[in-house]
């Protein structure tokens, strides 16, 4: 796979929605910790940063282990949801830096995209809702309308179809390891836009190109890739 700083040809634009499109992973984050403490386990930063992208059943091993033999999964994750709607409800989920300038230039150039997350569809319509973009995207595949969330491609297959384009057009934003086998299984080229350097690097063999923001995505795409007969460009 490409690792510069060019972009290949592609029809269509699907993106990840937890930690690509709104910072969801902080309001987990601190609702899982809360949780934690409430049965007397503190768990550190680097543990909870280390459970986004995975899969729900890996997520829940994991607690498992870290919280001990008394971890009973049901009231963790009963306090958890508590919590986590205290938090938004209080305060919204923030959008990640340079989607509304995304958001902009896909319109401009008459890109179709979609959202594809391994969110159930509530959680999905409550998180866009709260960030400001329930009406933003045209088409939204959720964990829940497919037979396997991601690393399976279901949710990116389903996408492509709705969006009546073949998956080998499509291109992926996405921000885990989990979403950039999801979208290799799919046979869709994916960028990574991770804004934890590590992570970037460890998962850079994946991806067309690692980022550390959707902004340097935008750069990117509007200085190698040049606007259609007939279409506008964002200016500067």
């Amino acid at each position: 796979m490409l690792h510069d700083s060019s972009l290949p040809p592609f029809e269509a634009v699907i993106l990840d929605m937890d930690g690509l499109v709104l910072d969801s992973e902080t309001t987990y984050r601190q609702a899982w910790r809360l949780a934690a403490a409430e049965v007397g386990h503190p768990l550190e930063e680097a543990f909870l940063e280390s459970l986004f992208g995975r899969h729900a059943d890996d997520v829940v091993r994991s607690l498992a282990a870290a919280l001990g033999p008394d971890f009973d999964r049901k009231r963790f994750f009963q306090a958890a949801e508590r919590h986590w709607f205290d938090r938004i409800q209080a305060n919204g989920i923030p959008q990640m830096p340079g989607v509304g300038t995304l958001l902009n230039l896909l319109r401009e150039r008459t890109t179709p995209y979609a959202l594809a997350t391994n969110s159930d569809e509530r959680y999905a319509r409550l998180c866009l809702r709260l960030g400001d973009l329930d009406e933003v995207f045209p088409i939204v595949v959720t964990r829940d309308q497919v037979a396997s969330g991601k690393p399976e491609p279901d949710v990116f297959l389903e996408a492509a179809r709705r969006l009546e384009i073949e998956p080998e057009a499509c291109l992926v934003l996405e921000d885990s390891e989990t979403g950039l086998h999801a979208a290799g299984a799919a046979g869709m080229r994916a960028v990574l836009i991770q804004r934890r350097e590590g992570l970037r690097e460890s998962l850079r063999r994946h991806a067309l190109m690692a980022l550390p923001s959707m902004t340097d995505f935008v750069e990117i795409w509007q200085q190698t890739v040049k606007p259609k007969s007939g279409e506008v460009g964002l200016t500067d």
